[in-house]
């Protein structure tokens, strides 16, 4: 920065009463200036401490949250829960989104290297599900004026859960259907062990169902369609609501998904509508939005209601109450039906679970 402005390094340390060897250590990372000498360095540039010397979060207080095989480096969102960091990374899919700080694994484990403010990371606040829905609700929240910044994290709902149940998230959203006693959601949220109360809260309902190529080619309408010699599944992550369903359509012709399927790997409704539209599956479920979204054909085989689950607790949290009462307003519950929810639901106070 100070070769970009023209100063010699020499009329700089004399501006600010230290040694030209002093800022040629500070300038190569081998020393860290007071927070006097730091004051005066940005003054002299004309910018701030936190852009010439980015914090690194000591490593015994960042915990990472990444779906399987990320890498815990690169640009990644930060949240504060429980009272330590959690870095979050943000791949492809997340690509618009603005990063918090930039992170490095070397032999201590992780470091990071802020791009924002800690003190304005730490009102973010995490979604955590599958949902374009949950997308749409982020939003609309950090296009208003009020408290938090709103982040959506595409993840399956046995894996939100997880992180729920880890701290690792503000909310998870759920879609998945016990078959023993054909409740939604409610069983498996019960069973992830969450460390304090929940409460679960209506996002809308949904169609799931057999995407296909336009006009069905295949002439898919159940999942003992999916068993002809080269059919090609894009098949979703166990633990994904989706995963759960294409189990149960299989499960009458004696084959289920762990079997050896032919098809690529999907993350999520969208990854599942986009291979089948380059044509590297003919089949996978996913959600008729998704189907909608790239042109190509849609089976339903269910409806399915989605929920968000929150910590009790959070309820009393200003973030939490803003993001609730956005959810049921008029322009969400539209916007949401305009990709084909059912928001007859939307905002229902469905459970209070305890831990």
């Amino acid at each position: 920065m100070r070769e970009h402005r023209g100063i010699p390094q020499t009329a700089l340390a004399s501006q600010l009463g230290i040694s030209r060897q002093s800022l040629h250590a500070i300038e190569a990372g081998r020393a860290i200036p007071g927070v006097d000498v730091a004051v005066r360095i940005a003054h002299a540039l004309g910018t701030t401490v936190e852009n010439l010397f980015p914090i690194a979060l000591p490593t015994t207080t960042v915990d990472f949250d990444g779906p399987a095989g990320a890498r815990a480096s690169g640009r990644m969102a930060l949240a504060l829960l429980a009272e330590r960091w959690v870095a979050y990374p943000l791949g492809y899919d997340a690509a618009h989104v603005s990063a918090d700080a930039v992170g490095t694994t070397g032999p201590d484990g992780l470091r990071l290297e802020h791009v924002r403010d800690p003190r304005e990371s730490a009102h973010n606040v995490i979604l955590m599900g599958c949902a374009t829905g949950l997308g749409v609700l982020a939003d609309r929240l950090n296009a208003t004026t009020g408290t938090g910044r709103f982040i959506w994290m595409g993840r399956s709902s046995i894996s939100s859960l997880q992180s729920l149940a880890a701290e690792r998230t503000h909310a998870a959203g759920v879609h998945l259907l016990d078959e023993a006693t054909g409740i939604a959601n409610l069983p498996d949220i019960r069973q992830s062990r969450c460390a304090s109360p929940v409460t679960v809260i209506a996002l809308g309902a949904w169609e799931a169902g057999f995407v296909t190529a336009p006009g069905n080619p295949r002439g898919i309408r159940s999942g003992t369609d999916l068993i002809h010699a080269g059919m090609r599944i894009a098949i979703r992550e166990v633990g994904s609501g989706a995963r759960r369903l294409l189990d149960r359509e299989l499960r009458p012709s004696g084959t289920l998904s762990t079997l050896n399927i032919d098809g690529p790997a999907a993350s999520s409704h969208r990854d599942v509508a986009h291979a089948i539209a380059m044509g590297a599956a003919d089949t996978g479920v996913a959600t008729r939005d998704a189907a909608e979204a790239s042109g190509l054909g849609f089976v339903p085989i269910a409806t399915e209601r989605y929920d968000i689950v929150l910590p009790t607790t959070s309820l009393a949290d200003p973030r939490i109450a803003r993001l609730l009462d956005t959810l049921t307003g008029l322009a969400c519950r539209r916007d949401l039906q305009a990709l084909g929810y059912d928001t007859t639901e939307t905002g229902r106070h469905v459970a209070d679970i305890a831990a």
